[in-house]
């Protein structure tokens, strides 16, 4: 019996497999994940997310929210073949690129019931933006 295959081939994220514990996404560049388009972090108050960088360059970005501001904002450069986890209660987010593929995996019942969206100010929209652009340069 042959294996099940998925592919995303498509902009954006696919959810391509999901049972009643976890589910598997396929995430591609899309205009909100670019370097130009990056307006918001995310958060999941109920389960980590786990990222495997599949193809192309992307930067994981971490950070503490402290009353309307976000702390602590870190940009991580993201290598092929590693997994790279978020814990709940982290605000996070992507940057990628048109050639980039990211595989993610989360817990099943992650929704926008359980998660979030805050908007970033236009400060640090600037300070991701200007490291961002220096880890994409090396």
């Amino acid at each position: 019996m042959k294996p099940d295959v998925y592919v995303n081939n498509e902009e954006g994220i696919k959810v391509v497999y999901k049972n009643p514990k976890w589910l598997v996404c396929i995430k591609n560049w899309k205009p909100d994940n670019d370097i130009e388009g990056i307006a918001h972090l995310e958060i999941h108050h109920t389960t980590d997310e786990q990222f495997v960088l599949c193809a192309g360059k992307a930067i994981l970005i971490t950070a503490e929210r402290e009353g309307d501001r976000f702390t602590n904002i870190e940009l991580t450069l993201m290598e092929k073949d590693k997994v790279y986890n978020v814990a709940e209660e982290v605000w996070f987010y992507s940057i990628t690129q048109k050639d980039t593929k990211i595989v993610y995996v989360q817990d099943s019942s992650c929704s926008m019931e359980n998660s979030e969206l805050c908007d970033l100010t236009p400060e640090e929209i600037a300070y991701i933006q200007r490291e961002a652009e220096k880890l994409l340069a090396d």
